[in-house]
């Protein structure tokens, strides 16, 4: 078990990169075997880090710089406390991400189950989280300044567990109101208003159902984020099952910073940031049925029962 606490609000982007390889190191151990001619022709490989930049149009635009990893990982870990951001503002919350028992993948308690990757696993056997091809990027505004750091994977999929207490970023899911309309959920302010900045909740942005009135309910399809105590990282397929996604990543700037994505970009603003894209379908008709009860329960992340809702 660990801790990892950024707590300055412009905090020397090494030591965003120094977790990052640690994390890389503690999933990525392999044993070599030299390989004969035979062995070798049946394999196709890549270079273990590629080099990529983007230039602006123009000298006054930002560019990038990004370096991947050719490296397929798949682990389960757990983390303490995660918080990254820990700085004074009028905000009554004290970190931009502060996340308690954060979890990357889980523990199987029932082999029936079909899992995300659409497996099935014996009770106990570790479920993966899968995370392939991790980069670094930085980013510089037009007068050359560096002013923003990523990290994050090409493709990622699994089960990310914790205890959210405050984050900033983006947690995207489906939501289905009453009529059948489906939107995106953003985070989202005590007045139901898209807010990606120290929040506490999840739902739909009220200005696209004309409820700006409402303030933030169930109702005006706004739950708290802390109820999601499993959140499913992929992307949602036609037939509601869970493919890799692009863009699950966490980046800190000085700056707001437009990152690219699969579909577009997503600004990010000065501080810690994190972009958690979801398989997920929030159904309100269900959640009214159910008396405004909504959310996801923890998977289990230990094997020992420590008493702290992890087993």
């Amino acid at each position: 078990m660990s801790k990892v606490a950024i707590n300055n609000k412009l905090s020397p982007f090494a030591s965003i990169a120094a977790i990052a390889i640690s994390a890389f190191v503690s999933v990525a151990n392999a044993e070599l075997k030299p390989m004969g001619d035979n062995e070798l022709s049946e394999h196709v490989g890549q270079a273990m880090i590629a080099f990529d930049t983007t230039e602006g149009a123009t000298a006054a635009d930002p560019s990038t710089t990004r370096f991947t990893m050719g490296l397929n990982t798949e682990f389960q870990a757990n983390i303490d406390d995660f918080e990254f951001g820990n700085y004074s503002t009028t905000d009554t919350l004290t970190s931009d991400i502060n996340i308690q028992q954060l979890s990357f993948g889980s523990i199987s308690t029932d082999a029936t189950q079909i899992q995300l990757d659409g497996s099935s696993y014996a009770v106990g056997d570790i479920i993966p989280f899968i995370a392939n091809d991790p980069y670094f990027e930085m980013t510089n505004n037009g007068a050359g300044e560096l002013v923003g750091f990523r990290i994050g994977f090409n493709e990622a999929r699994g089960q990310l567990s914790g205890d959210f207490a405050s984050l900033s970023g983006n947690v995207e899911m489906d939501a289905l109101d009453h009529l059948g309309q489906t939107y995106k959920t953003t985070l989202l302010g005590d007045d139901g208003l898209s807010d990606s900045t120290r929040s506490t909740h999840v739902g739909v942005d009220a200005s696209l159902t004309g409820n700006t009135a409402a303030g933030c309910t169930v109702q005006t399809y706004c739950y708290d984020i802390a109820q999601f105590k499993t959140l499913d990282i992929g992307e949602r397929n036609a037939s509601g099952g869970t493919e890799m996604t692009q863009d699950f990543f966490i980046s800190i700037q000085k700056e707001d910073v437009s990152w690219a994505t699969s579909n577009g970009s997503i600004t990010a603003g000065a501080g810690a940031f994190i972009n958690l894209p979801t398989s997920m379908l929030i159904d309100a008709s269900a959640i009214d049925l159910n008396g405004g009860v909504y959310g996801t329960e923890r998977v289990r992340t230990e094997y020992i029962d420590r008493g702290v809702g992890l087993f």
